[in-house]
């Protein structure tokens, strides 16, 4: 492992997320690349830090470069597609953090993130990846919820549980009744939340979605 990716790993396995928000550990290509390069194994902690990493790198590197934030979203967009090949596996969930973290730079990359669903190699990313933006980007949330529903109803857990939480951040009401049925699912599924890997049952991740739904709901209702 060369120098820079231990240094980088070393800030990942101590979860120090301010160090690079504070920009201590410096926003160029070169830094995001190594981390990207450490966002394939999603079985591993790492991995997944490093997914998070990029998005608050840059949102750094914005400031001062956001042509460069646009340039590292073309590539990746570009590592999905055919010519690619494999290597683009980890690019939606890398693409949902720059638009989570970019939100008015990168917010016409989100439905083009959504486009990929149908994917096989990459659906459960996207749909990761819807979570993730959430509903603060109008351009993507009337189109996912018209997509990602079908997914409830997937033999994959991974898919049921990712679909019912993007449903729940985007705020997509009609799809309420659906995700209800997988209130008292089983299946236990791992993912990323908080900086860590855990267990929960897809039961769970539609409850945590179905009581979203409920404060969008309410909040609904109080402005009219």
């Amino acid at each position: 492992m060369s120098p820079l990716k231990k240094k980088i790993t070393g800030l990942l396995k101590r979860r120090d997320f301010a160090a690079i928000r504070s920009g201590l550990l410096s926003p160029t290509g070169k830094n995001i690349t190594a981390m990207i390069s450490l966002s394939y194994d999603k079985k591993s902690v790492i991995s997944w830090r490093a997914i998070e990493a990029i998005g608050l790198m840059t949102a750094v590197m914005a400031k001062t470069s956001p042509d460069s934030v646009r340039n590292i979203a073309g590539r990746l967009l570009w590592m999905i597609r055919d010519e690619s090949g494999g290597i683009g596996w980890s690019a939606p969930e890398i693409l949902g953090e720059i638009v989570r973290n970019n939100p008015e730079l990168c917010s016409d990359i989100a439905p083009v993130i959504v486009s990929f669903h149908e994917e096989e190699m990459l659906t459960s990313g996207v749909l990761w990846a819807v979570g993730r933006m959430g509903g603060g980007n109008p351009g993507m949330t009337e189109y996912a919820a018209s997509v990602i529903p079908p997914y409830l109803r997937s033999a994959d857990k991974r898919l049921r549980a990712f679909a019912a939480r993007a449903l729940g951040e985007i705020g997509a009401l009609d799809a309420a009744g659906e995700i209800e049925k997988l209130r008292d699912d089983g299946n236990l599924i791992e993912l990323y939340e908080d900086g860590e890997l855990m267990e929960k049952t897809v039961g769970e991740v539609a409850r945590e979605a179905l009581n979203k739904l409920s404060g969008v709901s309410e909040a609904g209702a109080k402005a009219i």
